[in-house]
């Protein structure tokens, strides 16, 4: 089976745990008293999973002087992450674990558009094609549909 076919599969299962993380979160934001507190826990457990697993792949931290040399943006990704965790813990109990995750891969898709369009974050131009639009564009329909009906 082709790498690209395995990568495709984790990337099914990784948005199902997405859909399953927002549940979680939100019942955990209701437990101990709010979406923050909810993604502290989560960022915790996950630094320490992350830790567990680079202490038993052998890898190590980076050099002092490689981690500085890198662009200033790539620091936002943690705190992309922690936003997206609060926000997810916030909004599903609200409007449910579909509407919530029709809205975030709406949201994914067209800033994914824009970026491949202008190459953004160092990454590969590539074109957003009228299909690729449409295909965003119905993304969001189902925004609207998953939500309302």
């Amino acid at each position: 089976m082709p790498f690209g076919y395995l990568l495709v599969g984790l990337g099914l299962l990784s948005g199902a745990l997405m859909a399953a993380q927002g549940a979680i979160n939100g019942r955990l934001a209701g437990g101990i008293g709010g979406p923050l507190q909810a993604a502290f826990i989560s960022f915790t457990v996950g630094w320490a999973a992350l830790l567990v697993a680079n202490l038993f792949m052998g890898v190590r931290v980076p050099p002092a002087g490689q981690v500085a040399s890198m662009p200033w943006w790539v620091w936002v990704g943690g705190v992309i992450g922690a936003l997206v965790v609060a926000s997810t813990a916030l909004a599903v109990p609200k409007i449910g674990v579909a509407a919530w995750i029709a809205a975030f891969i709406a949201g994914q898709l067209g800033a994914a558009v824009l970026y491949d369009q202008f190459g953004a974050f160092g990454q590969a131009v590539r074109p957003a094609t009228p299909l690729r639009l449409l295909g965003a564009g119905f993304l969001i329909l189902g925004v609207y549909l998953v939500r309302r009906f």
